[in-house]
């Protein structure tokens, strides 16, 4: 083969192989398309034409096998119908679900407001256990001051640490309910709260100076323990003779002891019961007021998650709904396009009879040049 018939040889090939490439675009046939790249790089590297016409056989009988099925299922005669119901089904999912998403402001709002009311209501509830539990603890163990500080901000924590777990759970299963409520194909994003640890919310509950009840003076608590002794006294020493009975001096004597003993013994004993249950009092008194503290508290940290929550899932809600809807909307006029080109039967298998006709021409051309090389 001489320099011009090489020359000549190359530039047809590479005419081919341009044609090959167009085609292979046209059809979305990505290995061909990387295959007839490589091809034109071997042809301006004046490679053997032999083995690139191969190829270019090889990638047109591909194209031919594409071009026949493409010809057999435009052929098929049910397949005008086929569209047209596909085409009419999506046009009724685009519509239901455009219908659906203007319900679902309303259907988070619901849900929202509901959460808010439960894990309200499950606070209230344990707050209410936890002040039966401290005044029993007051009354039985004598809880106060630091003592009941310290047992108190522990459970505080514990409630803490569920009320969070809570918001948590009920921003996923809002995601979920208001998607199942819309038929959405993709989840809503994740809700990501940012709580600040239990222990420092907590930590601002202060517990204030302790409003002791006023400690009776010296002389009223003297009255309190020196008449019932002197009652006493009284009673030994007069009832006897009251009753007519003749007692010497000793025994006298040991009566009016005893009963300033017992009277005396009685008021000290109701002194202590009456300051043990002003203590007791005034440590139910802080265990309430520290529990009013904490439920303003937790419920001012629920509503700032729940509006956390609300703000979140209404901007992913927002973007995730108008993804479906263009996605949904793409499909129904893909649907809706194929349904019209099917009423264009007769053209599109005229052009793919012309297409047929320039591959053959083509792997005819490809074959004498491989011939050739």
């Amino acid at each position: 083969m001489t320099a011009t018939n090489a020359l000549v040889v190359r530039d047809d090939l590479g005419e081919i192989v341009d044609l090959v490439l167009r085609g292979a675009e046209a059809n979305a046939r990505h290995d061909l398309v990387r295959r007839m790249r490589a091809a034109a790089d071997d042809v301006a590297a004046a490679l053997p034409s032999g083995p690139i016409a191969e190829a270019v056989v090889c990638a047109l009988q591909s194209l031919e096998v594409d071009l026949r099925s493409r010809r057999a299922e435009l052929a098929d005669p049910g397949r005008a119908a086929r569209l047209a119901a596909e085409a009419r089904h999506a046009e009724a999912r685009l519509r239901q679900f455009q219908e659906r998403t203007v319900r679902w402001p309303r259907v988070l709002g619901d849900a929202l407001s509901a959460t808010d009311s439960d894990i309200d209501f499950a606070i209230n509830n344990w707050l209410r256990a936890l002040l039966d539990e401290g005044t029993v603890a007051i009354e039985e163990q004598g809880l106060a001051g630091d003592d009941l500080d310290r047992w108190l901000r522990k459970r505080l924590v514990a409630e803490t640490v569920a009320v969070h777990r809570a918001l948590r759970l009920a921003a996923q299963e809002i995601g979920e309910q208001v998607a199942a409520s819309i038929g959405l194909s993709e989840p809503v994003p994740p809700v990501r709260l940012d709580l600040e640890p239990p222990a420092e919310l907590v930590g601002y509950i202060h517990r204030g100076p302790r409003a002791l009840s006023e400690r009776q003076a010296l002389a009223t608590r003297l009255v309190g323990v020196v008449m019932p002794t002197y009652s006493g006294v009284m009673v030994a020493l007069f009832l006897p003779r009251l009753l007519g009975i003749g007692m010497s001096l000793w025994p006298t004597v040991l009566g009016a002891v005893a009963g300033a003993v017992g009277m005396g013994g009685a008021a000290v004993a109701g002194e202590r019961q009456r300051q043990r249950s002003r203590r007791n009092m005034e440590s139910a008194s802080e265990l309430r007021s520290l529990v009013d503290a904490y439920r303003m508290a937790v419920g001012k940290r629920v509503r700032d998650g729940v509006r956390a929550v609300e703000q979140q899932m209404y901007a992913g809600l927002n973007e995730v709904v108008t993804n479906e809807s263009r996605r949904m909307s793409a499909t129904t006029e893909a649907a809706r396009r194929a349904a019209g080109e099917s009423e264009r039967l007769q053209e599109a298998l005229a052009d793919i009879e012309l297409d047929l006709a320039s591959v053959r021409e083509l792997r005819q051309r490809a074959q004498r040049l491989s011939w050739a090389g």
